[in-house]
């Protein structure tokens, strides 16, 4: 009896310990953005949603303009009617000139901060942050809208996985460099869409892949499960649509002088439309051949970009490290313009979708 008393009282002590805040009296900030104003200045832009009964969610945006990030939301709280709070927060974007200068001390106060979960998503906004978080985004809120279409674009199509936690991986491991999906502000309908991925060297934007590569990047850098794409055929002017499409990657290490490493890359889909008469194996011997054409030039594409940036977002450093103790990680970034890649791309169309 005593031995259960000592133990609720200690429970007791410990919970008068935890800050406690009640819904009512907080606001929520959801997202955030920030912007380069000058050499040493940026504006942060943080979204807050307001709830009332019955009514679909509304944003209202404070904005401040600091040298740190930190003095930014303690100014922020001035402007607010009730404290401000980084619990429920889901996107944090950076403008465009902000990513290609440095945003190593953002995201260092980012993974400082204890209330601030590893899976919140980052991203890059062309142009102003600030700008995007003022679009449209019907009744969904700019934090819930933006988390959806890139979680949308993860799963189903051709993002690779990136939050916070795979991004300070990145971020700190001497053989792989950091992405993350570039979002604009659609001038046409208001809304906001992906438009590509950003690539980072050691701490700022360098060079960015457009959507139509997407999938063969996503190939190298993430395991594909599902999605589609469109192949065109030139043989008989005809095109073909691939669904369910799932990837796997293979890295060798041939030659450490000259510095050369072997990747296989696996795809397998089906068809589930074709613009001919029939789809015949002839058809689907075709499709594969193409298939596996195009992923090899797009591949040895991207590489030559990511030479001539110096970069390693695939991770290839760290996959040779794993395969060979003579390698010298630290001068990794600096060999990187002298890897050879041969690309083994190999493509299954497992059934055509439809009844023959």
């Amino acid at each position: 009896m005593k031995k259960c008393l000592s133990m609720f009282l200690t429970m007791l002590i410990l919970s008068g310990c935890v800050e406690k805040e009640i819904l009512d009296d907080v606001n929520l900030i959801t997202s955030i953005g920030f912007d380069l104003i000058d050499k040493e200045s940026i504006r942060g832009s943080a979204v807050i949603n307001t709830y009332i009964k019955d009514q679909p969610v509304n944003d209202y945006v404070i904005t401040d303009e600091s040298k740190l990030s930190r003095d930014i939301l303690d100014n922020m709280q001035k402007q607010s009617p009730d404290q401000l709070v980084l619990g429920k927060i889901e996107i944090v974007l950076f403008g465009e000139d902000l990513a290609k200068k440095d945003i190593s001390d953002l995201v260092d106060t980012l993974q400082r901060d204890a209330s601030i979960g590893e899976r919140l998503q980052l991203a890059v906004a062309r142009g102003e942050s600030k700008t995007v978080l003022d679009s449209k985004f019907e009744n969904q809120g700019a934090s819930n809208f933006i988390s959806n279409i890139i979680q949308h674009n993860k799963l189903n199509r051709d993002l690779p996985r990136s939050n916070l936690h795979l991004f300070l991986y990145q971020f700190y491991s001497k053989g792989q460099d950091p992405y993350l999906p570039f979002i604009k502000k659609n001038e046409q309908t208001g809304g906001v869409e992906i438009d590509g991925l950003a690539l980072f060297d050691d701490k700022k934007v360098v060079g960015s892949i457009p959507n139509d590569q997407l999938l063969f990047f996503k190939t190298l850098a993430d395991q594909y499960t599902k999605g589609s794409y469109t192949l065109e055929l030139a043989k008989e002017n005809h095109s073909a649509g691939i669904k369910s499409i799932a990837s796997s990657r293979e890295l060798k290490v041939k030659s450490l002088e000259p510095l050369k490493v072997e990747v296989k890359v696996k795809v397998e889909g089906y068809i589930h439309e074709y613009t001919g008469k029939r789809i015949t194996p002839e058809v689907i011997k075709d499709v594969e051949r193409v298939f596996e054409e195009k992923m090899k030039n797009e591949i040895n594409s991207l590489f030559t970009y990511f030479k001539e940036l110096k970069i390693d977002p695939v991770g290839i450093g760290d996959q040779i490290r794993s395969q060979s103790r003579e390698f010298n990680i630290e001068n990794w970034r600096d060999r990187i313009p002298e890897l050879t890649v041969d690309v083994i791309p190999e493509v299954i169309i497992s059934e055509s979708g439809v009844i023959e």
